[in-house]
This record gives structure tokens, C-alpha cells and sequence, in this order.
């Protein structure tokens, strides 16, 4: 089994919570990480996503008594994730999900928070900020490049998209907790596949984070006339000369 390796303070704090939650609700680690993702992110959507809410907690959350039951603990996560994330400014989600959920499975491994302000510095010149811009980052992770960024320009436009949608709701998540404006959007940034987006920023209901219809988002490519990448062909390599040996081909 991978090694678990937490690197921002009070993470394990976060994920002790996460764990009682799914112990509660008989689900492992993984799901009740995810499962805490979609808790975290209906909240914040200002009332627009509680069937999605009350669908997870059916899961086996609301057993046992008040106080004790699995979204007991899944609130006391939301609050300590808020807690650590104000204290340190850094990608609590991010670090629980590779240390402890994910541990790079499928070679996805997120940037250090170090080296995504680097880059940023070096990305964006200082005048950029009399503009209001967009960022996009296609394989946005947890969406640390953008929060990056963010943290200079909040007023700019960001939008991260990501095949995993765990990646696209810690990314959601971060964003709407950072007071960012943009999309975090669930895609295949090759094939232009997309299976859910979200709105990110202050909207009438009173949430930050809002599901818009593929149908009715900016991501709706078809509809743009954009098409997909077609596959290269492929062709067999040509058949050596009569006689040729391998060793002659070098």
C-alpha cells in the first residue's frame, strides 16, 4: 500500500473527520473523500443542488443519532477545512488528495504550491494587472496555478477544466472559497468531451458555486461547430530492403 504523506498543517485534521464520516456510513476513504467533495460543493451552490445533496447523504450519513451520524462529522470537516485553509492560504484539498486519496494514481501528481506561485510570477508581468484578464489551465488539478494567479488578480477570469471530477470539484471548491470568478469545468481537454459545468462567483441565490447545462455554457462545442481532434493514422513502418539485416539499419 502507498504511503500516505501530508505536507500542510492540518490536513490530517480534515481527513480524520472525512474518515469518521465514511466509517459511519460503512464507505471507504476514497468515496467518503469524494462524497465530501459534493457536500462541500451543494453547499455552496446557494440551494441549487439538493437533490445532489440529499441523494449523497441516503448514502448511510443520516445514520445513527444527531450529533454522531456520518454528516455530523462531514460538518465538522467543512468547518476545519475552512479553518486551515484561512490559517495556511494553501490547497488543503489538493494535499489530501494526493497524500491520502489518489497517491498520483494514473500519474496525476499536482504541482507544489512553490512552484505554481513561481510560475505565475514568471507568467504574468506586473502591468497585466491593469487589465482584466482570463486563465485557463486545462489539466487544473485542484486548480492551484489558478488560485496562483488569483491570489495577485482576483478580479480576472479563470476557468480550470479536468478529466477527473474530483479535480473539478476541489478546483470548484477552492475557487468559490477564494472569492475567484470563473468555471471549473469536467472535460477531456483532447477529445473536447464535457460532462458537467460549473459557474464560480456570487450569483442571486446566494451561493458560489452553480451548475450550468453543458447545452447552455460557453463549453458547449458543438453547438460552436468545434470539432474534436481527429486520431492520427498510423502507418506500419516501411519493410526493409531484400538481404538487410537489423544490424545494417544502424
Amino acid at each position: 500500500m502507498a504511503k500516505e504523506q501530508l505536507f500542510i498543517a492540518g490536513s490530517r485534521k480534515v481527513l480524520d473527520h472525512i474518515e469518521t464520516a465514511g466509517e459511519k456510513a460503512g464507505l471507504g476513504r476514497g468515496e467518503a473523500f469524494s462524497d465530501f467533495l459534493t457536500f462541500v460543493r451543494c453547499s455552496l451552490s446557494g440551494g441549487t443542488a439538493e437533490e445532489e445533496y440529499l441523494k449523497t447523504v441516503a448514502k448511510g450519513y443520516a445514520k445513527g443519532k444527531k450529533g454522531q451520524r456520518g454528516i455530523d462529522a462531514i460538518v465538522r470537516a467543512f468547518a476545519t477545512l475552512v479553518n486551515v485553509m484561512e490559517e495556511t492560504g494553501q490547497d488543503v484539498l489538493g494535499d489530501i488528495f494526493q497524500g491520502a486519496i489518489s497517491y498520483g494514481e494514473h500519474s496525476l501528481y499536482l504541482t507544489p504550491d512553490a512552484v505554481t506561485f513561481l510560475m505565475a510570477e514568471l507568467t504574468v508581468d506586473a502591468d497585466d494587472s491593469q487589465e482584466r484578464k482570463s486563465v485557463c489551465d486545462p489539466a487544473c488539478g485542484s486548480g492551484r496555478f489558478l488560485l496562483a494567479i488569483g491570489k495577485k488578480y482576483p478580479r480576472w477570469d479563470y476557468t480550470g477544466q479536468d478529466i477527473d471530477p474530483r479535480c473539478t470539484a476541489m478546483t470548484s471548491i477552492n475557487m468559490g472559497l477564494n472569492g475567484l470568478y470563473g468555471w471549473a469545468v469536467t472535460q477531456n481537454s483532447l477529445s473536447l468531451e464535457v460532462s458537467r459545468v460549473f459557474k464560480i462567483g456570487f450569483h442571486l441565490r446566494g451561493g458560489v458555486i452553480r451548475e450550468v447545462p453543458v447545452a447552455q455554457s460557453p463549453f458547449n462545442y458543438a453547438a460552436s461547430g468545434q470539432k474534436p481532434p481527429s486520431k492520427p493514422t498510423i502507418n506500419d513502418p516501411p519493410e526493409p530492403p531484400n538481404g538487410t539485416t537489423q544490424l545494417d539499419l544502424f
